[in-house]
């Protein structure tokens, strides 16, 4: 049997013991699981939420809980040696983890810096340091590629979460944005997410795009959309571009962002060609 270590978490403000190479997994964050199977850990993850499925065979693995809610009979009998989360809205799940468990918060990343970091502190506690830095690697070449590539575009992003959402600055896709020159209304709110956003201000705004990611329990067309804003006293110009997102693209801040950003670039420059 391997040794173990302990690592220090910011969040919890102690020491976690470890196993060096932990073997019995829980991730409680699509993102986490994501990163997780990049890093080639699939065989040792034994339990996920019932939100991951990126990749698609994440969804084979045992679903231990919700972001707000674990099934504490099934973690106890999937024996975890290290259990992910992440804080934000999984703070209370998190303190109920870290009292039977060795749980390891990853912070929400509120960049795209914060997305490589969390790559790197996944590589940390999992042993897996050299696959972790090459990824950190993968995903940081991304960066001047993205950097100004949609100078002076005006979008307006607009998540379905059972209602319309957006984003405020301290969000990590408020900062891709920024990285790319992308314009948007709500870039000055010093806020996270922005619930039912303000007809007026995105009117004021006037984008050239629309970006809408639809949930996957409403699926949606271009039409669709404009008619939904319209409801709501949105007045789009006859010219607005309406780019649909898929669930879970910029909405989930695992490695595969770094893509979804890619795509977004190059079908907005396509358009504007």
């Amino acid at each position: 049997m391997g040794g173990r270590i302990k690592v220090f978490s910011e969040v919890l403000n102690r020491e976690i013991e470890i196993p060096e190479r932990p073997s019995r997994i829980v991730s409680i964050s699509p993102a986490i699981t994501e990163t997780l199977y990049l890093l080639g850990l699939e065989d040792r993850i034994v339990g996920v939420s019932i939100y991951d499925h990126k990749p698609p065979r994440a969804r084979e693995k045992p679903k231990v809980g919700s972001y707000f809610k674990v099934n504490m009979k099934m973690l106890e009998d999937l024996k975890p040696d290290l259990v992910l989360i992440t804080t934000g809205a999984q703070r209370k799940v998190l303190w109920e983890l870290a009292e039977k468990y060795p749980t390891f918060p990853i912070p929400l990343p509120v960049s795209l810096s914060g997305i490589i970091d969390s790559v790197a502190q996944i590589g940390l506690v999992t042993g897996e340091m050299e696959k972790a830095t090459e990824l950190e690697a993968n995903l940081s070449r991304a960066i001047p590629e993205l950097r100004f590539a949609l100078s002076g575009v005006k979008a307006y992003y607009e998540v379905f979460l059972g209602g319309p959402v957006t984003t405020g600055a301290h969000t990590y896709i408020a900062d891709a944005f920024r990285l790319m020159g992308l314009e948007t209304p709500f870039a000055g709110e010093r806020t996270t997410w922005i619930y039912n956003p303000p007809a007026e201000r995105i009117n004021e705004f006037s984008p050239q795009y629309i970006i809408y990611e639809y949930s996957s329990y409403a699926p949606t067309t271009p039409e669709k959309v404009k008619e939904e804003l319209s409801t709501r006293g949105v007045e789009l110009e006859s010219d607005t571009k309406i780019i649909l997102l898929e669930p879970d693209s910029l909405a989930h801040y695992g490695p595969s962002l770094f893509d979804t950003l890619r795509w977004l670039a190059r079908e907005i420059r396509s358009q504007d060609s």
